[in-house]
């Protein structure tokens, strides 16, 4: 099928309505025993944050539903929107079939799901990077920023659920402690998280960063300070990196 504006409007708008069904049935118990917002039979790894970061996906969805709206309304278009959209719609429904899953603890599945979700997202940003170089014309806030924080935290997520997925199978770490091993993990997770902010200099990516490592302190100031220490470090090390890539920047322009 050739990608045209016509028909990828319409399979935006498909993704999007297959997401919100899924989301408003998983919310309300038709899939699994674990609706959204409810706790998991699995234990929390100690690397998931305070439950307030995840209200981040407020401003995601609202992000993701006025995506296709604003793309249709708009007056100019470029090629390579179509096949931007195709990855969204694909993107969307993926996140619609993880909630599925989640309810039903199908937690490998969740892995497999958010890693392709994670790959479409690689490929909504390199699309969107493109047409910054070529000089498209982008809104900001509804087909850039919303990607950025939302690949942000699908980063951050996939190693959350690959975490909580180990820790659900009874996974023993190889007998390291789990402390000393979610400060492994987290280490592995910084690296990623600064090579990317160094490859692509987003400064809302690297916000999605520092949100998730002060919620995860908060979660742990009292009762695991080291991990709390630990996630201030990173936060400190976060604030230095935006504010000499802004400087970077300044002088470049």
């Amino acid at each position: 099928m050739t990608l045209t504006h016509k028909n990828t409007h319409l399979i935006s708008f498909v993704g999007l309505i297959l997401l919100l069904t899924l989301y408003i049935m998983t919310l309300n118990g038709f899939f699994g025993p674990h609706p959204i917002g409810t706790t998991s039979t699995s234990t929390r790894p100690l690397i998931v944050p305070k439950g307030f970061a995840f209200s981040i996906w407020g401003l995601i969805y609202t992000g993701l539903i006025a995506f296709p709206i604003y793309q249709f309304i708009k007056k100019k278009e470029h090629p390579k929107w179509c096949s931007l959209r195709v990855w969204y719609s694909l993107n969307v429904v993926l996140n619609g079939l993880w909630l599925v899953c989640a309810s039903y603890d199908w937690l490998w599945i969740t892995v497999i799901i958010i890693l392709m979700m994670l790959f479409s997202l690689i490929k909504i940003d390199h699309q969107i990077r493109t047409m910054k170089n070529e000089g498209v014309e982008i809104n900001y806030w509804i087909e850039s920023f919303v990607f950025s924080i939302y690949f942000g935290w699908v980063t951050l997520a996939t190693v959350l659920n690959i975490a909580a997925a180990l820790k659900f199978y009874d996974w023993d770490a190889w007998g390291i402690p789990e402390l000393y091993w979610s400060l492994i993990i987290l280490s592995i997770t910084v690296v990623i998280i600064i090579k990317l902010f160094r490859s692509y200099h987003d400064q809302a990516f690297m916000t999605v960063g520092i949100w998730a490592f002060f919620a995860l302190a908060l979660r742990h100031w009292e009762r695991l300070p080291m991990l709390a220490y630990f996630s201030l470090g990173i936060i400190m090390i976060f604030i230095i990196l935006l504010i000499f890539n802004q400087i970077v920047r300044s002088k470049e322009t």
